[in-house]
């Protein structure tokens, strides 16, 4: 069933098994596609490494046999979106009418021939994280089965999807809870952005917690505006200063003087009983902001853009780093990431408030 395949995939993503390319395309797209009703042993049907005028395709779903009517391209753990202008120009060129780009954990559905920039085109993107289950099945049997592609149902989907009216609508009335996780989970992003405003205007550059502080408040005040204004939501205000404290790790106390040193201490302690703990974590979007790494083999990964904050890291065991400018909620954020990856539970095989 496409259910308990996707249940299984879906697990072994967050433990992070599937580390590159080949990986995904044999332990998740193949086993789904077989699922969904192709017959994948049959190459003229579901074609690998399909020739184009451009380049190659990793697989072409093939209706009639061996004409592709639907590319699929697979990319490196976290790099689902690097190819889309890549695949959109191979199924442009090769009249491939719906092309899919997938890591494994996300799945986007682009129409390459319709009008508008690559986002666009793009009419849905399926994160297994994000959604629940039934609504990836859903997703999934609506753009790929075997059935709905041949009959065409799918590609019929697709653009009245791509053309509807309420897409505008589910969007904009998504913005109130997107900008309440952006703000509860320290996006790195925005606080970069609010720091560089406030350094160009002023000539300082601001804390992260002054800024979390401002954004937490701007939250909880009521919206003079409409219903849709992003700052009319109620959040809970957290603790985030930087405090000394005792942490729970597998029944072990252990001190710590601050967030940093407690963040530390967890991926530290994990990464020696599991050899394999920081690849696996260096894998999961958690352990990643939209420009760097938080765990890395090298502090130029860290901190790719600021080469004045490289010496704000700490060494892990096997020459493993991890940036250490980060805000507190987003290094309790690690710390719970850090505990699934180790299957443990935060809260009580990893305790620890700051």
């Amino acid at each position: 069933m496409v259910m308990e395949t996707l249940t299984n995939i879906t697990n072994r993503l967050r433990e992070g098994r599937f580390p590159n390319e080949q990986a995904i395309s044999q332990g998740i797209v193949l086993p789904l596609l077989q699922e969904l009703g192709w017959d994948i042993w049959d190459t003229n049907v579901v074609w690998p490494e399909f020739q184009t005028g451009e380049g190659r395709v990793d697989f072409a779903l093939c209706h009639p046999r061996s004409k592709p009517t639907v590319f699929i391209e697979v990319k490196q753990p976290g790099g689902a979106e690097s190819g889309v202008r890549q695949a959109l120009e191979y199924a442009f060129h090769t009249g491939v009418p719906f092309i899919v780009l997938t890591d494994g954990k996300t799945w986007s559905f682009y129409l390459p021939a319709e009008r508008g920039s690559y986002e666009d085109r793009r009419v849905y993107m399926l994160d297994l994280f994000e959604r629940d289950l039934d609504q990836a099945v859903e997703t999934l049997q609506k753009y790929l089965s075997r059935t709905n592609v041949e009959s065409g149902k799918a590609l019929e989907s697709a653009r009245k999807e791509y053309r509807s009216r309420n897409r505008r609508l589910v969007a904009r009335d998504a913005i109130p809870e997107s900008w309440k996780e952006l703000v509860e989970k320290g996006d790195e992003m925005l606080f970069e952005l609010i720091g560089d405003a406030v350094e160009s205007k002023v000539g300082v550059r601001p804390e992260e917690n002054d800024i979390i502080a401002f954004l937490v408040d701007k939250l909880n005040k009521p919206a003079m505006t409409t219903t849709h204004s992003p700052i009319a939501m109620p959040v809970k205000v957290e603790e985030t200063s930087t405090r000394h404290g005792t942490l729970v790790l597998k029944g072990k106390q252990l001190q710590y003087s601050n967030a940093k040193e407690a963040m530390v201490i967890v991926l530290r302690e994990l990464a020696q009983a599991d050899l394999s703990f920081l690849q696996r974590c260096s894998q999961r979007s958690e352990f990643s902001g939209r420009k760097r790494r938080y765990i890395a083999q090298s502090v130029v990964e860290l901190y790719p853009d600021r080469p004045d904050l490289r010496g704000c890291n700490e060494r892990l065991p096997d020459g493993w780093y991890v940036a250490t400018n980060l805000n507190n909620q987003l290094k309790k954020s690690i710390i719970k990431a850090a505990a699934e990856v180790a299957g443990l539970a935060y809260g009580s095989d990893i305790a620890v408030e700051f």
